[in-house]
């Protein structure tokens, strides 16, 4: 859209404040690869960017809503709030404030501000209006008046609500598109009447769809992980993850999944926001994940590999560059995590201790070790031999003994790599070397029966 990208911590919630919640999050969008213009620590223009830090400001909007009648004191107990809710359920009405303080007199307001007693400030709504509004998801939105609670706007501790604080920031720095969750829209004529009173233009609003588990229950920290840290240390990349979120709820409408950041720049539009419920499809997110790592030059991913070593078994192992890239080229099409370069072939960093059982049934046989060790001594006799050398020699060895190369193929695997499954045979020989494969077919026919 051609705007300014601008962080604001909203933190004036004290109940739910998380030491370090700031700092994590931070971090989060500079991993994801989204980087801010004004935020904390990038001052700019309309800061400070901590709502904390702007309290004095929200006091004196607040002051403007009294003094208008669009505002007012309510200086009720917890108790007393919770014996009108009470009451409320059990004549089966909406829980909502039943403007008790508007009862008060001017003095009885005062002399209550005087003797100190705790207060909140509430939003007073106009019951016999239709509060309407455009947004670009839903279409044309009303609300009748008499439905629309009167809003708590600062509380009791002197901190403003979400509604109060963000209406006045978003104002004043100047945000053109307020776009948030779909649970928001029935808190949105609130904001529209705090914009009316305040004598200023409405944003343009978009609601999302929710995000949904597979069940379509809503996305929630109790079925699973929510957070971007979460999926960052299960090693999906940011890259997907961007791509993964940007397809919940909107289209590009043609059939392209795989987009770039800059892609999704370039064709993203609110327009094509779907109204329907989003399902976190933790298998699409696994799929984008393996074509941004497979779109990835082996040099680039090089890096990433060396991480998943260093935190392996394998961390004090040395592995050239060189060995490593061929790694890469071996596995890329078979990875969907940087991990698998490593969990998906321990062969190449270490001989394998054990064989997989389920390929010893079907592929070693009786007559086995004689068909290696006469495999052993053709591979023996090669000199600085090609991946294709390694192939001819299997063949000369399968036709001497009439059996088919299959049957060399498959025991050879096993006693290479423990597996019966990975890259290519001729590729593993050709990574491991000459000497190593030698040394591993020799000890397979000591370890095997």
């Amino acid at each position: 859209m051609g705007g300014s990208f601008l962080l604001r911590i909203e933190d004036t919630d004290r109940a739910r404040y998380v030491e370090g919640a700031v700092e994590n999050l931070v971090q989060s969008l500079a991993w994801a690869g989204l980087r801010y213009d004004e935020g904390p620590g990038k001052e700019g223009n309309v800061g400070p960017y901590v709502q904390s830090e702007r309290l004095a400001l929200y006091r004196t909007h607040v002051d403007q809503l009294l003094k208008s009648g669009n505002a007012y004191y309510a200086f009720d107990t917890p108790e007393e709030l919770d014996a009108m809710r009470k009451e409320q359920e059990q004549r089966r009405l909406s829980p909502k404030y039943d403007r008790r303080a508007l009862k008060l007199t001017p003095e009885e307001i005062e002399r209550k501000l005087g003797e100190g007693c705790p207060y909140v400030v509430r939003l007073k709504v106009p019951e016999a209006e239709t509060i309407a509004f455009d947004d670009c998801v839903r279409g044309r939105v009303e609300f009748s008046g008499v439905q629309i609670d009167d809003q708590v706007l600062l509380k009791s501790d002197g901190y403003p609500t979400y509604h109060l604080a963000n209406v006045v920031d978003d104002h004043i720095m100047g945000i053109t598109h307020v776009i948030r969750g779909e649970e928001w829209l029935s808190s949105t004529p609130k904001h529209v009447l705090l914009y009316r009173f305040f004598g200023w233009d409405l944003p343009v609003f978009a609601h999302l769809p929710l995000l949904l588990n597979a069940d379509k229950s809503k996305l929630s920290k109790r079925q699973g992980d929510v957070s971007v840290e979460d999926y960052r240390l299960k090693g999906y990349l940011p890259e997907a993850l961007v791509n993964f979120v940007a397809l919940l709820g909107w289209n590009p409408g043609d059939e392209r999944e795989v987009f770039s950041l800059d892609q999704l720049v370039k064709d993203f539009s609110l327009e094509r926001v779907g109204k329907a419920g989003a399902v976190f499809n933790i298998e699409k997110l696994d799929w984008l994940n393996s074509q941004h790592l497979r779109s990835k030059s082996d040099e680039a991913l090089l890096g990433l590999v060396k991480e998943q070593l260093a935190a392996s078994v394998y961390a004090g192992g040395t592995y050239a560059d060189d060995y490593l890239l061929a790694i890469i080229a071996a596995m890329k099409e078979r990875a969907s995590f940087a991990r698998d370069f490593v969990d998906k072939c321990p062969y190449f960093y270490a001989p394998p201790e054990q064989y997989e059982e389920e390929g010893m049934r079907k592929r070693w046989k009786k007559e086995t070790a004689g068909h290696l060790s006469a495999l052993i001594e053709e591979f023996s006799i090669l000199e600085n031999p090609s991946k294709a050398d390694f192939e001819s020699a299997l063949h000369r060895v399968a036709d001497s003994l009439t059996i088919k190369p299959s049957e060399l193929i498959h025991p050879l695997r096993l006693a290479l790599s423990g597996m019966s499954a990975g890259p290519g045979l001729y590729d593993i020989i050709a990574i491991v070397g000459k000497d190593e494969t030698l040394r591993r077919m020799t000890t397979s026919l000591t370890r095997i029966p």
